[in-house]
C-alpha cells in the first residue's frame, strides 16, 4: 500500500495537481463485496464538488464489479470528474469508447478474479483430501519440516495434555463450569491468551481434528495427516455427553446442592429444589411445593446408598457400558462408509471420475456415514466410575470427588422420588424416599 501511494503521488505531481485528500482501504478487496469505507467518502467528496481528478494505481484498486463500475461512471460523468491510473493512464469516460474500455478492463479483473478463486477452492479440495490442513496452526499441534522436505503436524505435549485433561474431566463427570474455573486458577494459558471460558472449552474438546478427521466445508472428508491426541471413540462418547440433548447427563450442570434438579417429587412429579425451611436449608417441590425435606436428610441418605452399593466387590462389573454388539456394528459400518468416501475422493484425484460423479457418491454415503456415527454415540458410564466403583474406601474417594461429578454418579445410578409422610412428622423418614437403581 506505501508503493502504490507513492507511486499515485507522484503521478500527481507530475501533473502539478494538489492531492487533498487519500483514501486507502487496507486489506478489503475490491472483489469481495464487502463494504469499503474509504471508498464510500471518496464517492461522497466527488458528489459533493471537492475532487477535479481521481488518481488510482490500477483499474482494479478502484472495482471488480461491472455493477458497481456502472454506478461510479455515472457519478463521476455527473461532476465533471477525471479519472488517471499508474498502471493504465487517462480513462475518459466521457466518451463512449473511454466507457467501453473501462468496461473491458472491468471484466478482464473480473475473470482474474475468478479465476483466482476457482485455483484456491481447488488447492484446498486437494489439501482437504489429502488429510493436509491449512491455514494457521491448531492448538495442540506446531508445523516442523519433515525429513523428506515436507512440513509436517507434530503434537505439542503440553497442550495436548490441556485437551486431554478437559476431556478426561468430561468423561468422569466434572462439569464445564468447573473445569474452565480449574484451568484458570491455574493460570493455564488459553489459545487466545485470553481467561478461559465455557464455550472456549467445549468448542475446543469438540474439534474433529482432535480426532485426527479432516473437515473440508463442515463436513469430515477423511482423516488428517497429523497424529491424533484423542482416541476416536473417546471424542465420539465427548460428542454423546456435549452434542446430543436426547443422552444428556447433567455432566455439565452448574447446580451447588447434591440432588437439586435429580430429586423427584412424588406427588407431581416435579424436581426438587434448594429452598429454606424456617431457615433450614432444604430440597423442596419446585411445582407446586408437595414435599419438602431437609437438605443434609437426603443428602446423607443418598451418599451412605450409593456409596454401599459402589463398595460391594461386583459393583465394577454392575453397570453397562457403551461397548455394546450394536455400537461396534455401528463403528464398523462408520469406517466402511469412511473407505468408501476416501476411494472415491482417490479415484477423482486421479481422474477415474469427475466432480459431478463424486458429488452424487457423497450425497449417498453421508447420510449413512451420520446415521452410523448417531448410533455410535452411546454415553459410557464406566468413566464416571472409574477408580469409585469396587474401591477399598469408597466412602473416602466419594469425600474428594467434586460435586458434578458426584451429581452425575447419583444421576446415572439413581431414580429418586421423594413421597409426603404423614401430617405434622417431625423426623425424617427414610421409607418415604422411593430409590430405584437405573441399571443393574
Amino acid at each position: 500500500m506505501a508503493r502504490q501511494r507513492q507511486d499515485c503521488t507522484e503521478l500527481a505531481g507530475r501533473n502539478g495537481w494538489q492531492v487533498v485528500a487519500t483514501f486507502v482501504d487496507n486489506d478489503v478487496s475490491a472483489y469481495s463485496g464487502k463494504p469499503r469505507l474509504q471508498y464510500a467518502a471518496l464517492m461522497q467528496a466527488v458528489a459533493a464538488g471537492g475532487v477535479d481528478v481521481i488518481v488510482a494505481w490500477d483499474p482494479d484498486r478502484l472495482h471488480r464489479s461491472p455493477a458497481e463500475l456502472e454506478d461510479f461512471i455515472a457519478a463521476v460523468e455527473r461532476a465533471g470528474v477525471g479519472v488517471v491510473t499508474v498502471q493504465a493512464g487517462q480513462w475518459d469516460l466521457s466518451t463512449a469508447s473511454g466507457k467501453l474500455v473501462a468496461r473491458m478492463l472491468g471484466s478482464i479483473a473480473r475473470h482474474e478474479s475468478d479465476h483466482k478463486s476457482e485455483r484456491v477452492r481447488r488447492s484446498l479440495e486437494q489439501n482437504a483430501t489429502a488429510g493436509r490442513s491449512h491455514g494457521r496452526i491448531a492448538y495442540g499441534w506446531r508445523r516442523e519440516p519433515g525429513p523428506d522436505g515436507t512440513v509436517r503436524e507434530v503434537i505439542v505435549p503440553e497442550q495436548a495434555a490441556v485437551i486431554r485433561r478437559i476431556a478426561d474431566g468430561l468423561l468422569a463427570g466434572e462439569s464445564l463450569r468447573s473445569i474452565t474455573a480449574g484451568l484458570n486458577a491455574e493460570g493455564v494459558p488459553s489459545p487466545m491468551g485470553k481467561p478461559w471460558h465455557k464455550q472456549m472449552v467445549r468448542a475446543l474438546v469438540l474439534r474433529e481434528r482432535n480426532a485426527g478427521l479432516r473437515v473440508h466445508r463442515g463436513q469430515v472428508v477423511g482423516d488428517g495427516a497429523w497424529e491424533a491426541i484423542l482416541d476416536r471413540g473417546q471424542w465420539e462418547q465427548l460428542r454423546a455427553v456435549l452434542s446430543d440433548p436426547a443422552r444428556k447427563t447433567g455432566v455439565g450442570t452448574a447446580a451447588k446442592h447434591l440432588l437439586s434438579g435429580i430429586a423427584r417429587c412424588g406427588v407431581c412429579g416435579a424436581t426438587l429444589r434448594v429452598a429454606h425451611n424456617r431457615r433450614v436449608p432444604s430440597y423442596r417441590c419446585s411445582e407446586h411445593g408437595c414435599v419438602i425435606r431437609r437438605r443434609q436428610d437426603l443428602d446423607e441418605l443418598v451418599t451412605a446408598v450409593v456409596v454401599q452399593r459402589l463398595a460391594r466387590p461386583d459393583a465394577a462389573g454392575l453397570f453397562t457400558t457403551g461397548d455394546t454388539p450394536d455400537r461396534r456394528a455401528a463403528l464398523a459400518e462408520a469406517e466402511q462408509l469412511r473407505a468408501r468416501l476416501d476411494h472415491a475422493a482417490d479415484q477423482y484425484a486421479e481422474g477415474s471420475i469427475d466432480g459431478r460423479q463424486l458429488e452424487r457418491i457423497t450425497a449417498r454415503l453421508r447420510p449413512q456415514l451420520a446415521q452410523a456415527e448417531k448410533r455410535m454415540r452411546t454415553v459410557d458410564s464406566a468413566p464416571l466410575l472409574d477408580g469409585l466403583a469396587g474401591a477399598p474406601d469408597v466412602g473416602a474417594v466419594w469425600d474428594q470427588l467434586p460435586l458434578s461429578r458426584r451429581r452425575a454418579v447419583v444421576a446415572l445410578l439413581l431414580d429418586m422420588r421423594v413421597h409426603r409422610t404423614r401430617q405434622g412428622a417431625r423426623t425424617f423418614d427414610p421409607a418415604a424416599v422411593e430409590l430405584i437403581w437405573r441399571q443393574a
